[in-house]
């Protein structure tokens, strides 16, 4: 008989991200504070058991312009847990079908293509019964990229103090339940490789000692649950190289602090701007001034455990 499983995939922000240091292999190192928040994409699984002797994938999306092979982080997900699975002596078998209802923008800054790869493994885990650990299941997503495991455990710890090369995540405390955010993206995304690149090529100047001494404040500003005192010590060190080469991202900034926002940050490597809002009310007025000039906005909140549970 074929079972299904719905899985809410959620997006994710960055109030607080600091690049503290390139190591020699390439790679960086980060300080973030990561926070889940209410927009999401939705998968549907179904799974038809077989007699094992193979099994088959397919992945659907109502928007077009995504590749639906094997090149799809949602694909290649499966396809890891089915190895793991495989390698420890369980056979995996039958026809799995993934439909996916895209919402989260594209190559935005807001981790969409990890949390749809955290979402099918949670997915998975649940329509096959393996009950697979939440550690196990972070393992098997770092091997595809550093934001899976946060999307992972985001239904369980909404908010994490990000550090390495974000695979080292402590639980922190999240942004206040009063906050309403306007989520926007407008014009071309942006490469993460290049934004770091475009980082190294600047000099960089980082330093992970004052990083420490700027998040430390920031997370002190966090406790006290005023989005006007957190504002002053919000960062992202992508700006600085990301907004001169996408002007549209500068303007939407420029708008939500004209529409009332506490304070506006990009998320990521960008380019979606978020405004933190603390007036919901002015929250909608700047989420429909952008949408009456073709902008793509979102009116959403921090996740909290319970938005999970029911």
């Amino acid at each position: 008989m074929k079972r299904y499983h719905t899985e809410y995939a959620y997006a994710k922000i960055n109030p607080y991200l600091a690049v503290t240091s390139r190591r020699e292999d390439g790679y960086h190192t980060i300080l973030s504070h990561m926070q889940a928040i209410t927009l999401h994409d939705t998968l549907t699984f179904s799974w038809e058991p077989a007699a094992c002797e193979g099994r088959s994938l397919s992945l659907r999306c109502d928007r077009e312009s995504l590749p639906c092979d094997g090149t799809n982080l949602i694909c290649r997900a499966a396809e890891a847990l089915f190895h793991w699975l495989e390698a420890q002596g369980h056979a995996v078998c039958g026809v799995f079908d993934i439909m996916l209802q895209k919402q989260i923008p594209v190559s935005a800054g807001l981790a969409g293509g990890s949390a749809d790869a955290a979402a099918t493994l949670r997915g998975l885990n649940a329509i096959l019964g393996t009950s697979l650990s939440l550690d196990i299941l972070c393992r098997i997503g770092a091997t595809l990229g550093a934001d899976i495991p946060f999307c992972l455990m985001s239904t369980t710890y909404t908010a994490m103090t990000a550090q390495g090369m974000g695979e080292i995540l402590t639980p922190a405390v999240p942004l206040p339940p009063s906050c309403h955010l306007v989520v926007a993206c407008h014009g071309e995304g942006v490469s993460t490789p290049w934004a770091y690149r475009s980082l190294d090529e600047q000099g960089g100047g980082y330093a992970f000692g004052r990083a420490e001494l700027q998040y430390a404040a920031f997370a002190a500003a966090l406790a006290t649950e005023q989005l006007d005192t957190l504002a002053a010590h919000s960062h992202n060190c992508f700006e600085k190289v990301v907004l001169p080469e996408r002007p549209q991202a500068a303007l939407l900034m420029q708008l939500m602090e004209q529409s009332g926002a506490c304070f506006v940050r990009m998320s990521g490597s960008g380019p979606s701007v978020v405004g933190y809002f603390d007036d919901a009310e002015q929250a909608n007025a700047c989420a429909q001034q952008l949408r009456e000039q073709q902008i793509k906005a979102f009116v959403c909140r921090p996740l909290t455990r319970a938005d999970h549970e029911v």
